[in-house]
């Protein structure tokens, strides 16, 4: 009988830790993107190709997929899962449900300008570089 038991618990544990693995590896996934993110070297890059795609857009706002011609290859290289853009700002999002982070690219609030590349999350912005351009 206590084989049986044990059996049972072992299968209970088996299909909780299954149950839970996607969330675990979300969880890890989601992390270490987001330090990825932060520490790149490219940021006035990055900012380049935001720029650019503000440029080929027309309309006021627009969910741009990712395969579209018009995004740079540096900025679909990196993977975003949403790309938002106008012709005033691109919001690169990487994440989102409960964990919201990714790049905006928008006009400095005291010289027009001035671009700047921001990481943001659910919990605030980091300034990453600032572009400047006609």
């Amino acid at each position: 009988m206590t084989k049986i038991a044990l059996i049972i618990v072992g299968v209970l544990i088996a299909g909780f830790l299954l149950l839970i693995s996607p969330f675990l590896y979300d969880g890890f996934h989601s992390a270490a993107q987001s330090r990825a993110l932060q520490h790149r070297s490219d940021f006035p890059q990055i900012a380049a190709a935001c720029d650019t795609l503000m440029h080929a857009i027309t309309n006021d706002s627009a969910l741009v997929p990712v395969a579209d011609p018009r995004v740079p290859a540096l900025l679909r290289s990196l993977s975003p899962r949403h790309i938002s853009a106008s012709s005033n700002h691109v919001t690169l999002e990487f994440h989102g449900g409960f964990d919201h982070y990714g790049y905006r690219f928008r006009q400095a609030d005291t010289d027009p300008k001035r671009w700047t590349l921001s990481y943001y999350t659910e919990h605030g912005e980091k300034l990453l570089t600032t572009i400047s351009h006609d």
